[in-house]
């Protein structure tokens, strides 16, 4: 959609690099319509609350969540409406509030349109958790995709150190379109050493900045200027335009995300007062850091500390926007929002309400030195014949390759130095690797900015630079993404994947399309089987230095099954000659101190009775150990039954059956 100021450069689509362009609007929107800044107050998203809490056997907490993407309308511009796409039909959705090591299971509903609205796409969905170490699986992989009346069950470990983490869609080719429409929300772990020195509860602000253009009767304008990247002219926080936000005299913690899909921002404060930054994508930095303003690419993450006690009441503090270079400027695009300093009683209740910190905590990223590094990798970020490309690769050259082409493959623990230079002649990159934390050592030859002095996973690789990494490779065996978060790059094929521990050539037990597969919503998720591996983590800050991973979550059925944690005894070897079987499990219920039943059938291909098949049951709840229930012969029909009373001490949520004759299967069991 060529509209307003976008014309002005339309003709070169920036298909060339331009330094920063100026232009007075890009929306189409009338005079009476076009928002005006700082008319509204700010809006804080909703914290969702999860259907049920579950505690297993050694006191570790499951909290359930449900979440339905779908199509709504938003009140954005004055006097019309924007339809939007959001998590519960909201922009941004409901913030996630959760502890360390407690877990979450997301159900994560497909209820949009079949095809966007708008823009005739297919509303096909993938869930990235920006931040977590998942599994792969459950990690959002591009292909990965959840289509219309599907949903898919995410499990997050939560093992890692208080930070920001946020959620976004991320479905193949259609990453911008969806998350300008509205598809983002953030994610907060908090844990005992950041609840000990910031300011919590209402004192610690989401703030998730975007941008946008609208076109005359109020619906969201899309230009990407030849894929280069989408500049509105109207800036949004929580989804309001330049909103205004009542503060007390006291100190107030700012978790801010650029969400914007494209545009990058250099805050500031228009009193010229520094923020103190505390945290970056990955939780606490070692060391505050004063900073009068800092460069923030989109999906990354600060947290800042602004003191609003040195300014008298009636004080009107503006967050402004310095901009970079390769930005497309209007004329309202240097404001962010206001704050107004307000007189009423001071609340100084928990922490750091009226002092600054200086020292932090450290981490185990912000401890790694390039002495550890076992190899170093480096990679440039190009625009190449109409191509965005990372490491030389594209997506494309990923999927042809079945999935197996990879730009690294680390084993796991090792640690890795990665350069990436950006020396294609201009535009910028905030280049994203998965699964890890990492410490920027350098840029172009000098120590980072005060402000990413911290564990991130987005770097801003801006013009003409070229930045040193070093990164651990932990958590998890399994495949994952690298690519540049200017969304049009990432959908025209800037990204590539990258293999930890594994040959992409062997069988994948957390395969991140095929090993955990979406669901009808309303009927119960295909059973997992028990993870194939002990996760293990590089320890974080405060008591959690160290620790194991409390992250067990299980890959879901594929064939072949994976294999689980701890293998089974195996049932009696099928003879040479023998057949292998169709095992089912047709009903499956344990009433815990009261009875366990399970029943089948064994059959040969043909339905033939396998009357010789001797089935073994088996708990695989996931988070624990499999462990043998009972052995049962089939009958001369095929059928067999296990009933025991009482049943297990443990609540038994899914059962696995292993035939003598080589069938398998896997059930949910009913717990009524």
């Amino acid at each position: 959609m060529q509209i307003g100021g976008v014309g002005i450069i339309g003709a070169f689509g920036l298909a060339v690099p331009l330094a920063s362009v100026s232009a007075k609007s890009a929306s189409q929107l009338a005079s009476r319509n076009m928002p005006k800044p700082y008319q509204r107050a700010l809006t804080i998203p909703e914290v969702l609350k999860p259907k049920s809490t579950a505690v297993d056997a050694d006191g570790r907490r499951t909290h359930f969540y449900e979440i339905e993407q779908k199509a709504a309308l938003a009140s954005i511009v004055p006097g019309l409406s924007t339809p939007i796409l959001g998590y519960n039909g909201t922009f941004p959705g409901p913030t996630i509030k959760v502890n360390q090591g407690d877990r979450i299971s997301l159900q994560m509903d497909n209820v949009l349109p079949l095809f966007h609205p708008q823009w005739g796409y297919r509303l096909d969905t993938s869930t990235h958790l920006h931040g977590s170490a998942s599994l792969p699986q459950f990690d959002g992989y591009a292909n990965d995709v959840t289509g219309l009346g599907l949903c898919k069950d995410y499990e997050y470990p939560n093992f890692q150190p208080a930070r920001t983490l946020w959620y976004h869609d991320h479905a193949v080719h259609y990453t911008a379109q969806s998350v300008y429409s509205g598809l983002a929300a953030q994610y907060h772990l908090h844990d005992p050493v950041e609840g000990s020195l910031l300011p919590q509860g209402k004192f610690d602000v989401p703030l998730t900045v975007s941008d946008a253009m609208f076109a005359a009767n109020g619906s969201l304008g899309y230009n990407d200027n030849t894929n280069s990247g989408l500049w509105g002219d109207v800036v949004l926080v929580n989804g309001t335009p330049w909103p205004v936000m009542k503060v007390q005299r006291r100190i107030y913690r700012f978790r801010i995300l650029n969400a914007s899909i494209s545009r990058s921002y250099r805050f500031s404060l228009s009193t010229g007062d520094p923020v103190t930054v505390v945290a970056t994508d990955g939780g606490l930095m070692p060391a505050a850091q004063q900073v009068a303003s800092w460069r923030h690419g989109s999906a990354e993450r600060y947290e800042v500390l602004i003191d609003f006690s040195k300014y008298p009441a009636g004080k009107r503090v503006e967050l402004r926007n310095l901009s970079n270079q390769n930005n497309v400027d209007y004329d309202f695009t240097n404001r962010v929002m206001a704050f107004d300093v307000t007189d009423e009683p001071v609340d100084t209740s928990g922490p750091g309400a009226r002092v600054l910190p200086t020292l932090l905590a450290s981490s185990a990223t912000m401890r790694l030195t390039p002495s550890q590094s076992v190899k170093t990798r480096r990679m440039r970020v190009k625009h190449d014949n109409e191509t965005w490309t990372i490491g030389g690769m594209t997506w494309e050259e990923v999927i042809e390759s079945g999935f197996r082409k990879v730009l690294a493959n680390p084993g796991l623990n090792d640690v890795e130095i990665w350069e990436i230079e950006n020396s294609s002649g201009g535009w910028f990159h905030p280049v994203h690797i998965h699964l890890v934390d990492f410490q920027i050592l350098s840029r172009n030859g000098k120590a980072p900015f005060p402000h990413e002095r911290g564990p991130k996973d987005v770097v801003y690789v801006g013009e003409g630079e070229t930045v040193r990494l070093v990164m651990k490779f932990e958590h998890h065996r399994g495949r994952y993404m690298i690519h540049c978060h200017n969304l049009p790059h990432e959908d025209h094929s800037m990204m590539s994947q990258f293999s930890v521990g594994i040959d992409t050539n062997d069988p994948d037990p957390n395969d991140p399309i095929e090993a955990a597969k979406p669901h009808p919503i309303g009927q119960a998720a295909p059973a997992p089987a028990p993870a194939p591996e002990t996760t293990e983590t590089g320890g974080g800050s405060g008591s959690t230095e160290g620790t194991q991973s409390p992250e067990t979550a299980s890959p879901q059925t594929s064939t072949p099954p994976p294999a689980p944690v701890e293998t089974p005894p195996a049932p009696a070897p099928a003879p040479p000659t023998a057949q292998q079987d169709v095992v089912t499990i047709t009903t499956a219920r344990h009433r815990l101190k009261k009875d366990m039943s399970f029943s089948g059938t064994s059959t040969f291909p043909g339905s033939a009775a396998a009357t010789s098949a001797t089935v073994v049951l088996y708990d695989v709840t996931p988070g624990r150990a499999a462990t043998r229930l009972g052995t049962v012969k089939a009958n001369s029909l095929g059928t067999w039954t296990l009933t025991t009373k009482p049943g297990p001490a443990r609540q038994v949520t899914v059962v696995k059956a292993d035939s003598s004759l080589g069938g398998t299967a896997t059930r949910s069991v009913r717990t009524d």
